[in-house]
């Protein structure tokens, strides 16, 4: 009940938390077989938040154990379709047998052609690689298929998940769901080899989930990378319809970390602008802007409260922008008694500000870009030709 109580509030804060979220691939989730989506993990639980809100599957999740605290805690997470996995910190060797209950909780989920995801990772890092995976999404499905005879195939497939800037508030996320990998096709080898079977299969899956994957090559050169894929991130704006994943793909695979990006990048950044805004026209300015600022007004405290929360919780990217749309979502909800006892003026101006609340941050970014425009149109004829001469140079 709780699950689909907060989902539709979750979608509605993040389809304005991104800027963009660009989902591909859901066409290779089957409908109503027991599924597994198998994804990395960058961030606490946007990503799971994320596919929950924007696939039609109702999802089951694996959290981490020391989470399920007290009965309250429990009886939210399980609210949430959430199932406790302990680690050895969690408790020693002793937790760890707690696990084998979860394990027959996941198998029951998919005999009754439930769709659960996995971290596949199992620790939560947010680089632009993919680390080794965790035996637990080969043990769930071949451990269903062996315990339950009634259980065709367990499907397994792989998510990719791309943020842009996971921090940051507007930043965009692109996910590839890849082709599913049949657990069937492995449970002879498990019933040989336990361990082979399991071994056999997470090494496939790696695999495939690399090839949604972005990663970049080296930490060293991790900002040079970054440099490179953002400015051709910027000119690939305007592009419309496209893969966004693979559009990232191929910008790491053609950045030679001596490109120059990351000098055009820093110079941009100097002038205050965007790559789009080199080469854009002037636009007008958005005189719409003005009434979304208005509507704006009554989301500011909620907002402020949350970056407040997330700045004081853990110091990590990771959990940083979690907490915060975990606070604006749970603030947004929180909102619905106010309807009850304001006045109607009041009541109706809240309303609409929350309906409008991503009309409104389309605004201000129309302004940010007319903003942006303006000081590129500042720029010195000299400057202008030398920006645009190493421009040329990126591809």
């Amino acid at each position: 009940m709780l699950y689909y109580l907060v989902r539709p509030v979750a979608r509605h804060v993040l389809a304005y938390y991104f800027r963009e979220i660009d989902i591909s691939g859901l066409d290779r989730i089957p409908a109503g077989a027991p599924v597994i989506l198998a994804a990395n993990h960058p961030t606490a639980f946007l990503e799971p938040s994320i596919m929950a809100c924007f696939q039609s599957r109702s999802l089951h999740f694996l959290a981490r154990g020391d989470l399920f605290a007290n009965r309250f805690v429990t009886a939210v997470l399980r609210g949430l379709h959430m199932l406790p996995v302990y680690r050895i910190q969690d408790g020693g060797y002793g937790r760890l047998t707690e696990n084998y209950a979860t394990f027959r909780e996941c198998y029951a989920a998919l005999g009754q052609r439930k769709a659960l995801m996995i971290m596949a990772e199992g620790r939560c890092i947010h680089e632009k690689r993919l680390r080794g995976l965790r035996k637990g999404t080969a043990r769930i499905a071949l451990g269903a298929l062996d315990t339950d005879a009634a259980i065709p195939d367990v499907y397994i497939v792989p998510v990719g998940i791309n943020f842009t800037a996971a921090a940051r508030v507007r930043s965009s996320v692109y996910i590839r769901c890849g082709e599913p990998l049949l657990a069937s096709r492995y449970l002879a080898e498990y019933r040989r080899n336990e361990a082979n079977g399991i071994r056999a299969l997470t090494e496939d899956l790696t695999d495939a989930l690399s090839a949604h994957v972005v990663q970049f090559p080296d930490r060293v050169t991790d900002h040079l990378y970054e440099a490179h894929v953002r400015v051709l991130r910027d000119k690939d704006a305007g592009a419309g319809e496209a893969d966004r994943v693979g559009r990232e793909l191929a910008a790491v695979a053609g950045c030679s970390g001596e490109d120059g990006s990351l000098r055009y990048a820093v110079r941009l950044a100097q002038h205050g602008i965007a790559d789009r805004d080199l080469v854009a026209g002037q636009p007008g300015f958005p005189r719409a802007v003005t009434p979304a600022v208005i509507l704006l007004l009554p989301q500011l405290p909620l907002w402020t409260l949350a970056e407040v929360i997330a700045l004081r919780g853990p110091k990590t990217i990771e959990f940083y922008s979690s907490v915060r749309f975990a606070a604006v979502a749970i603030g947004t909800l929180l909102y619905l008694p106010l309807l009850f006892i304001l006045p109607f003026w009041m009541t109706a101006y809240l309303v609409v500000s929350t309906l409008l609340t991503r009309w409104s941050l389309e605004r201000v970014d129309d302004f940010r870009r007319w903003r942006g425009a303006r000081l590129a149109a500042k720029l010195s004829a000299d400057e202008r030709a030398l920006l645009l001469k190493m421009r040329e140079k990126l591809g």
